[in-house]
């Protein structure tokens, strides 16, 4: 399973409690995920400022999926590769997915 976390503005630790899990491949279309959006590998938390500064000073929170290689192995080379993946999605917008998703 992949991992869904929401990411603070400076994170550089996890709390270790993972807010969501979904198989990586309904992550892709729940939360608009391209391959060409790898931020870092899986042990790196990835820096998810905005380049905004009113914005990044006030601990804007990202979605962001962490996703192992055993979880790529079942989607097959779409140019995928294991590590963070930062989602446009906000975190509103990702609790109205997995709403809309359960139904």
């Amino acid at each position: 399973m992949a991992e869904i976390w929401n990411l603070e503005i400076g994170a550089d630790t996890l709390d270790d409690k993972v807010k969501h899990e979904l198989p990586f491949v309904e992550c892709i279309d729940l939360l608009e995920l391209l391959p060409d959006e790898w931020s870092s590998d899986t042990e790196t938390i990835p820096d998810v400022k905005t380049g905004d500064p009113f914005v990044d000073s006030s601990g804007y929170i990202c979605v962001c999926v962490r996703v192992f290689q055993d979880e790529l192995d079942s989607v097959g080379d779409k140019g995928w590769k294991p590590g963070w993946y930062k989602s446009k999605v906000t975190v509103i917008g990702l609790l109205d997915k997995l709403r809309s998703n359960a139904k």
